[in-house]
C-alpha cells in the first residue's frame, strides 16, 4: 500500500473518459482495472489487457479479481458495526467471545485489529510449504497458532499477522449468529450496492480473472484453497463494487461517520511499512493537507490496492492479475492528475528521503544478506546459517518461484542500503532498500537469537 511515487506501469487501456486520456498508464501485466471515485461518485471506471491469456478473454470494467488482504477492511468494518451496536467490546479479551483461546486472554480485540497482539502469522509458511492446496478451517487455522508462543507482548509492537482477521472473522461470526459470509452480504454488500463482490468463489459464469505469478503472464499462479484466506483475503470483487464500498464507508451507510473516523484516527506507526500508519483495517500516510486512507492486498496471482481521502469523498482503486503487478503506476497517475500539488510534494520527499544516510550498525551482516539475496539470484541458496524452517522452505522450486515473483527483471543486485531495525521477542529485523541494476525493493531480514536466518520477506 502507499507505493507512490514508484515507477510506471505499461499497457494499452480500453477508451478513457477525456479526462484521463493523456495519463493511459502501460503495465507489463496481464491485465487490470482502475475506478475512480469522486464527490462520491464514479467519475472513471477503465480496464487494459487480458483477464485469461489462453482464452483471449479482456479485462472489463466488471472482470472480478481477487482482492486479497483488502478483506481485512471488511471484516473490520463488521467489527466496528457489532461495536456500534454494542455487541463487540473493543477493549475485551478475545477471550470472552473465543474462550477455548485461553493463550490469548490477554489479548484485546482492538489489538486484533490493529495487528499487535503479538500472535503469529500462519500463512506466510502455508504458502510456502505448499500446505494451502487442501482445504483447512479457520478453527483449525487458530489451533495451531495458540499452540505457539506468542512473538511480542500484547500492544507492544506491530507485526502484520494474517491470524489477527481470521480470529476476527470467527468473533463477527460468533456474536452475529451467522456466517461471516453471510453476515458480509446483508449488512455489507447489500446495502453499498455491491452486486458483483463474493465470499472464496465467484459463481459459475462470471468474468473472472485468472492469475498468474509474474507481469509477463507465463505461469498461472494457484492461490491454493480458499479457506486458507478466511477473513483475511478471501475476498473477490470488481473495481466499481469496491469504489461502491467506498462510497458507502464514506457516506455514512455502514458505518457512523465518527466510527469510520475513529478506524484511520486511531493508527499507529506500522514497522516495516515505511511511514505509514495502521489502524482498526486500514492504513493511513500523509498526503499533504490530505490523508490517504485504505489498505493494499496481494495472494499468488493477484495485487490490488484501494485508496481513499474521505474529506473529499475520494477514492481510487486499482486491481491487476499478476502477483508483481505494481498497483502504484495507475495511482500514481490518478493522483498526479487529481492533486497535483500534494503528488509533486510526495515525490520530492520520496527523493529527498532516499538521499538521506542511515548509518549502518552492522556492515558484515549486510553483506551477509546480500550474498543471500546474490544466491537466489543465481537459483540457488547460499547462507549456512538458515532455521531448520527457513532451510525446508527453501527448495529448488521455491527459491525459482522467488526469483520469479520477487526479483524479475530487476537485474543483478547493486547493494543494501539499511533503513531500519528492531527486535521482537528474541528476533531482530533488518529493513533495507535493495537497489538492483534495473529498479528497487524493500526487504526485511529476521534472524533469530542465535543469528540464523529465519526470515526473508518483500515490504
Amino acid at each position: 500500500m502507499h507505493r507512490l511515487a514508484a515507477a510506471l506501469v505499461a499497457a494499452a487501456l480500453v477508451p478513457l473518459a477525456p479526462s484521463l486520456r493523456q495519463l493511459q498508464p502501460r503495465a507489463r501485466a496481464p491485465g487490470f482495472a482502475v475506478a475512480v471515485l469522486r464527490n462520491g461518485k464514479i467519475v472513471e471506471r477503465f480496464a487494459a489487457g487480458e483477464a485469461n491469456l489462453a482464452r483471449s478473454l479482456p479485462v472489463t470494467p466488471q472482470t472480478i479479481f481477487h482482492i486479497g488482504s483488502i478483506t481485512k477492511t471488511f471484516t473490520a468494518t463488521a467489527v466496528m458495526q457489532l461495536v456500534q451496536s454494542g455487541k463487540i467490546d473493543l477493549h475485551a479479551s478475545v477471550t470472552r467471545y473465543l474462550p477455548q483461546f485461553v493463550a490469548w486472554k490477554n489479548i484485546s480485540i482492538a489489538e486484533l485489529l490493529m495487528h499487535r497482539s503479538g500472535i503469529p502469522n500462519y500463512l506466510d509458511a502455508a504458502l510456502a510449504q505448499g500446505r494451502v492446496a487442501q482445504p483447512t478451517t479457520p478453527q483449525a487455522i487458530l489451533a495451531a497458532m495458540a499452540a505457539r508462543p506468542l512473538d511480542f507482548v500484547p500492544g507492544t509492537h506491530f507485526e502484520y499477522s494474517n491470524t489477527n482477521y481470521v480470529a476476527l472473522g470467527l468473533i463477527v461470526a460468533k456474536v452475529s449468529g451467522e456466517s461471516l459470509a453471510a453476515y458480509e452480504r446483508r449488512a455489507i454488500f447489500i446495502p453499498a450496492n455491491m452486486h458483483a463482490t463474493f465470499v472464496g468463489s465467484a459463481p459459475a459464469g462470471r468474468s473472472l480473472a485468472l492469475g498468474y505469478k509474474t507481469r509477463e503472464g507465463a505461469t498461472v499462479a494457484n492461490p491454493g484453497d480458499p479457506s486458507w484466506y478466511y477473513a483475511c483475503g478471501d475476498i473477490l470483487s470488481t473495481v466499481g463494487d469496491l469504489a461502491r464500498f467506498d462510497r458507502a464507508l464514506m457516506d455514512g451507510r455502514l458505518l457512523a461517520p465518527a466510527t469510520f473516523a475513529e478506524m484511520a484516527k486511531v493508527a499507529r506507526p506500522a514497522s516495516g511499512f515505511g511511514n505509514a500508519r495502521y489502524g482498526y483495517g486500514v492504513m493511513t500516510f500523509a498526503f499533504g493537507n490530505r490523508t490517504l486512507v485504505g489498505h493494499h492486498g496481494g495472494l499468488p496471482g493477484f495485487e490490488g490496492d484501494n485508496e481513499m481521502i474521505p474529506r473529499d469523498g475520494f477514492a481510487v482503486v486499482a486491481l491487476g492479475n499478476a502477483f508483481d503487478f505494481a498497483t502504484s503506476g495507475p495511482d500514481n497517475l490518478v493522483f498526479e492528475h487529481y492533486y497535483p500539488k500534494q503528488f509533486a510534494a510526495l515525490v520530492v520527499a520520496a527523493h529527498d528521503a532516499l538521499k538521506k544516510a542511515i548509518p549502518d550498525p552492522n556492515p558484515a551482516l549486510t553483506r551477509r544478506f546480500a550474498a543471500f539475496v546474490r544466491g537466489l539470484l543465481a537459483g540457488k541458496q547460499s547462507d549456512a546459517h538458515l532455521t531448520p524452517q527457513m532451510a525446508a522452505a527453501l527448495t529448488p522450486t521455491a527459491i525459482a518461484q522467488i526469483d520469479a515473483q520477487v526479483f524479475t527483471r530487476l537485474g543483478a543486485l547493486r547493494r543494501l542500503i539499511f533503513r531500519d531495525r528492531a527486535v521482537i521477542d528474541g528476533y531482530r529485523s533488518y529493513d533495507y532498500l535493495a537497489s538492483f541494476a534495473d529498479g528497487y525493493l524493500k526487504l526485511r531480514f529476521t534472524l533469530d537469537r542465535s543469528g540464523e536466518l529465519a526470515g526473508f520477506t518483500k515490504q
